[in-house]
């Protein structure tokens, strides 16, 4: 059963006739992307296991099982349940899961028909879960957490190996591999830069696969990287997949850094997302208003980019519910009730502020789907 809403009044409409402001994925775009990033993983004979929290939707998590990917990432339960729901079977939830209502959430996302994994990070987690996976008379797969250097979450290189020991005398719980995920070099505008650092990280932690293989304790699975490092993540031989997510959809903080072939822009993945809005006010001559805002764009990240990049609009942050579009010379703003496009600043916590996507081809409104999983924190 896929999450797409019943309401369909919008299909065959063009999208310059929606209300706004309205989220927009273009379907050919937001295909494309997704046979991108599968082909070039295959290639270097890796996987795709990409994280549902950047769309929160099950129905686009169905599209990328169906593209290859190996399973889906959920960075929370709430996440995992509602994808488990829709049919989606390989879930890893990619944040340690503490408390006891969310491990007697997960345990029966566990014994459903579901295969789930979880990240651990601590000793006393680790042995919680044991009494628990004995008492629930199931076996929990789980990936041990490295942190990258972020101090997010995760443990040391060289605290691995002593929590497999703990993991293996507590019973009940099966290592599978590790999670190596170095959030903070995705967005290093320098390519150049982001490379050396990404590569510096995950060949350790590929040193550290080897040498736990070496000592009987095989890692099946060692997964990172994102969608800034796909293809530098991809060349590093211990890897089996990589947790992708803005690759599907993509933003204006993903676009301003650098790749191999074009220092100032993010080329492989062109934005299949983008947000519809209206001019609403035009009453001075410097700028113009428009009906999008801070609840309806993330603030953190770049700034949204006004479509066509070839007008030379900029877009400003003017308060909760607006926008201010300014100019560059005399370039003409848009008039009173003209509609304008924007590229998203943040996508993942964008998308979560809203119900559903008008989904289109060509400009016209081609289906809705539902944003199931928005707001799926817990």
């Amino acid at each position: 059963m896929n999450s797409r809403v019943d309401n369909h009044s919008g299909t065959g409409r063009a999208i310059v006739t929606l209300d706004t402001p309205a989220l927009l994925l273009d379907e050919e775009i937001l295909e494309s992307n997704l046979r991108t990033m599968q082909d070039v993983l295959s290639a270097c004979g890796k996987n795709v296991r990409p994280h549902a929290k950047t769309h929160k939707s099950s129905y686009i998590a169905e599209k990328q099982i169906e593209a290859g990917a190996v399973g889906i990432c959920a960075a929370k339960v709430s996440e995992a349940e509602g994808l488990a729901a829709h049919g989606i079977r390989e879930l890893l939830i990619t944040s340690p899961v503490i408390t006891d209502v969310k491990i007697q959430r997960l345990f029966h996302l566990v014994k459903s028909d579901c295969h789930v994994m979880v990240v651990l990070d601590n000793p006393d987690n680790i042995k919680h879960l044991s009494q628990c996976a004995r008492r629930h008379r199931t076996v929990l797969d789980i990936l041990i957490d490295i942190d990258p250097g972020m101090g997010r979450t995760g443990v040391s290189f060289r605290e691995v190996p002593g929590l497999i020991r703990l993991v293996e005398r507590c019973g009940n719980l099966r290592f599978k591999g590790i999670q190596c995920y170095a959030g903070s070099v995705q967005h290093i505008p320098n390519y150049t830069e982001r490379k050396k650092q990404s590569r510096a990280i995950l060949e350790k932690a590929g040193e550290l696969v080897r040498n736990l293989d070496s000592s009987g304790h095989t890692c099946e699975i060692f997964t990172g990287g994102g969608t800034g490092t796909y293809d530098i993540d991809s060349d590093i031989p211990e890897l089996t997949d990589l947790q992708a997510g803005s690759y599907a959809v993509m933003d204006a903080e993903y676009l301003a850094v650098g790749s191999e072939n074009s220092p100032g822009e993010f080329l492989a993945f062109p934005p299949a997302l983008t947000l519809l809005s209206t001019v609403i006010s035009t009453n001075r001559a410097e700028w113009v208003t428009i009906d999008a805002g801070l609840k309806t764009l993330y603030h953190h990240g770049a700034d949204p980019i006004p479509l066509p990049r070839r007008n030379g609009w900029e877009y400003q942050w003017f308060g909760d519910e607006h926008g201010k579009l300014t100019r560059k010379g005399e370039i003409p703003l848009p008039a009173l009730g003209e509609q304008v496009e924007l590229i998203i600043s943040h996508c993942d916590p964008t998308i979560n502020l809203f119900d559903h996507y008008s989904v289109h081809r060509n400009g016209t409104v081609t289906d809705t789907w539902d944003i199931d999983l928005r707001g799926c924190s817990t």
